[in-house]
């Protein structure tokens, strides 16, 4: 399962992607609700760079459960969204990218989110605790 998720892997550099770096300072930035402090990697969360302007567009519900699908992904995915980026990716804690789908509406693009961290291997446990 891990090796297919390596296909999806995305090459970019820094002129391929312009990121802002200064996250803190920057309005369109959710940080993370929870860190991953378990793991040793530099960076204890992922970031969601997604087109998408609104987080208000994250507060519908995640499928049929009671949690936002903002929670879903900054508090039980320990996952930052940054609004307002020119595509959708994103960007796991040993900071590989992948490509998400373009043009997609939030609930779509968190099932992706959900589908790609599902497949990882530290990822793995953290999506199954959302059937719990």
């Amino acid at each position: 399962m891990l090796g297919c998720l390596s296909c999806a892997q995305e090459k970019t550099n820094d002129r391929d992607y312009q990121a802002v770096i200064d996250h803190k300072n920057n309005s369109n930035f959710f940080d993370a609700l929870r860190l991953r402090t378990d793991l040793n990697y530099n960076t204890q969360k992922r970031i969601l760079y997604t087109t998408l302007s609104e987080i208000d567009i994250f507060g519908q519900n995640y499928k049929q459960t009671n949690m936002t699908l903002e929670y879903v992904i900054r508090d039980r995915l320990h996952t930052a969204i940054f609004l307002n980026q020119e595509k959708n990716l994103l960007e796991s804690m040993d900071g590989s990218r992948f490509s998400l789908p373009q043009n997609v509406k939030a609930p779509a693009l968190t099932d992706a989110v959900v589908n790609l961290i599902g497949g990882m291997y530290y990822g793995a446990a953290e999506v199954r605790a959302l059937a719990q």
